[in-house]
């Protein structure tokens, strides 16, 4: 397992949401032409304040109405309040964690690679069994959807490919990436013995 946990660089100023680019400045859209697939790393990876300034996250990338990013949790905190957005998250490492919904139920998070959807709406609290580590997408609704879904590297290749489509390593390795590291899936590629985890997110259709 890798665990990597960059110097925080710099604080979150507005919603990332709403500002597209590409988190790290490592990913370009790799030519079509070019067999080896691009490759986000997640040594690379910035890491900022939540929008509330209660925790750590590292964009892995963003768009307009969408993101993809790491996240840290580190003790108990309040989640940031995202009206207006779905969000998905799946425990990496750690002990998980649970989230005390505004309705007051409450969402269980225990089984790492296990993808969980939620209303971003807040607020929200979250309380932590121990020190995680997340994976996060979240769109804007209307406008944007997403799905998360962990496969096996040997379906990686029926994956149908997007300009924001990605796949992030979860176990093993597959070519120069390992695990933490993020390959956008702009073309068909093959995953070997690796497990991913696949985000796709979705413009509503005019």
């Amino acid at each position: 397992m890798v665990v990597f946990n960059p110097s925080i660089s710099g604080h979150l100023g507005t919603d990332s949401l709403n500002t597209p680019q590409v988190a790290g400045g490592g990913w370009v859209k790799p030519n079509q032409d070019d067999m080896k697939p691009s490759i986000i790393r997640a040594q690379g990876l910035t890491v900022t304040r939540w929008v509330n300034g209660a925790g750590r996250k590292a964009d892995i990338a963003t768009g307009e109405g969408w993101l993809l990013g790491f996240a840290w949790l580190d003790q108990d905190a309040p989640f940031s309040d995202y009206s207006g957005h779905d969000r998905t998250i799946m425990l990496l490492e750690g002990q998980g964690f649970s989230l005390d919904l505004p309705a007051g139920s409450v969402l269980s998070v225990r089984e790492p690679f296990v993808p969980t959807a939620f209303d971003g709406a807040g607020p929200m609290a979250c309380k932590v069994r121990g020190p995680c580590r997340v994976l996060n997408a979240i769109s804007t609704y209307p406008g944007w959807s997403h799905t998360m879904q962990v496969i096996p590297g040997a379906d990686l290749g029926s994956v149908e490919p997007g300009d924001t489509v990605f796949a992030v390593v979860l176990r093993g390795t597959v070519g120069d990436a390992a695990v933490g590291d993020t390959l956008p899936l702009t073309a068909r590629t093959q995953g070997g013995d690796a497990t991913f985890a696949v985000i796709r997110f979705e413009k509503d259709a005019a």
